[in-house]
């Protein structure tokens, strides 16, 4: 089969993996979650005027003629009591947040009046709605507050208790099962002999998935034996909504996972995929499960996991945007075209003294390396036909870490 172009490859993954049920949680419970149905507000939030700052509530009608003295009258805190009804020509004592007393409209601060013998003095006039939060400024009757595949973020979160939503409706999170392969790999703790290397992929790809909002089940890891892998897969299959997979990806004599799922009759949206580097990862459906394989090269894997496997999760899960943020940066070294292959480049990403992003390609860009990925925060994107990119040149970046974002100065360079 002929390897399918990275963007048809995309949405092959994407049309495959329809978002999952919903279940209710607490609002304590939400963080990170996926809101199933959008949010309404039921009410004005909230439904009455506030004062901005500590100062006294007055109708600015009143002041117009300052300087002006208003009688005091008992303070007005941020708690729950009757409603105050504003007497003329008088002023009532606020704390910031407190509700401003029905016929007043404005506050004055404190430290703009003379207290004198139970009054106050304002040497200025305000106006109307100085100092005051309007009744719904966060938000009005019918308002959404959070929409559908939107993440609950910290602040959706605090915007969703202040409208009184104690539980919510949410996406469940996708199970995702880990099948690694290959006779060359052993666990972390042990000490691999000659020809042998620690499972790095399990790890690195379970906290991948993990991060982007996953629940990560079975890790498991088989030899390069069919009988093991097609136990593993169905096994794998049969309690995960995803199954991804490391190794045995590719054509060579012990490169078992496509057999194998072949066997099993699951139904393959592709094989191969035009890009560079992860040409061997494919994606099937095995009965109620997706599967995606991966190439074994740990930063093959890793373009992989961001660019192919993320948009699954996050299809899963019920997002609405299921891929990397894609930003434009100023190439400082040059890339190489790959013909008619989407070519991911791992880059380090700075800001200028002008604030301009700027990407540099790492010096070694080999996909059996698992030290590449940790020190790139972006892939560059080079689409198919793009011809080779030069030094200076605008070019698109999936961001994976904008923490690794800097501002600093590097050196220019050359990849193939």
């Amino acid at each position: 089969m002929e390897a399918l172009a990275f963007e048809d490859a995309v949405r092959a993954i994407l049309d495959a993996c329809e978002p999952l049920a919903s279940e209710t949680v607490a609002l304590g419970a939400a963080a990170g979650r996926i809101v199933a149905r959008s949010l309404i507000a039921d009410d004005d939030l909230v439904p009455f005027a506030r004062s901005a700052m500590d100062g006294y509530a007055v109708l600015a009608a009143e002041t117009r003629t300052a300087p002006r003295t208003f009688v005091v009258r008992a303070r007005a805190y941020a708690e729950r009591g009757p409603e105050r009804r504003h007497e003329a020509g008088t002023a009532t004592p606020v704390a910031t947040g407190a509700p401003i007393p029905a016929g007043a409209d404005a506050v004055v601060p404190f430290e703009d009046v003379v207290l004198r013998d139970g009054a106050i003095v304002c040497a200025r006039s305000v106006t109307a709605g100085a100092h005051v939060f309007p009744p719904g400024e966060d938000a009005r009757r019918g308002d959404v507050l959070a929409r559908a595949g939107d993440v609950l973020s910290a602040a959706v979160l605090g915007l969703l208790a202040a409208a009184g939503h104690a539980t919510l409706e949410v996406v469940r999170r996708p199970r995702v099962a880990i099948v690694t392969s290959g006779d060359e790999i052993v666990p972390v703790d042990a000490s691999p002999a000659y020809g042998e290397i620690r499972n790095s992929n399990a790890t690195s790809i379970a906290a991948g998935l993990a991060s982007f909002g996953a629940d990560v089940g079975q890790v498991v890891h088989v030899r390069d034996d069919r009988a093991l892998l097609r136990e593993a897969l169905l096994a794998a299959a049969g309690v995960a909504d995803l199954v991804v997979t490391t190794g045995g990806a590719s054509v060579g004599e012990r490169d078992f996972v496509k057999p194998v799922l072949d066997e099993l009759h699951a139904a393959f949206a592709f094989r191969t995929v035009a890009m560079r580097p992860a040409r061997p990862t494919a994606f099937a459906r095995l009965g109620d499960a997706r599967i995606a394989a991966l190439s074994g090269n740990p930063a093959a894997a890793s373009v992989a996991l961001h660019e192919l496997v993320r948009p699954a999760v996050h299809a899963l899960a019920g997002r609405r945007r299921t891929r990397l943020p894609r930003v434009a940066a100023r190439l400082r070294g040059e890339l190489h075209a790959k013909g008619e292959r989407t070519y991911f480049a791992f880059v380090a990403l700075h800001v200028d003294a002008g604030g301009r992003l700027e990407a540099t390609p790492l010096n070694n860009q080999c996909s059996a390396l698992t030290r590449t990925s940790v020190d790139a925060s972006a892939f560059a994107v080079v689409a198919p036909g793009r011809g080779d990119v030069r030094y200076g040149d605008t070019i698109e970046v999936d961001v994976f870490d904008w923490s690794g974002v800097r501002a600093a100065v590097v050196t220019t360079a050359t990849h193939t």
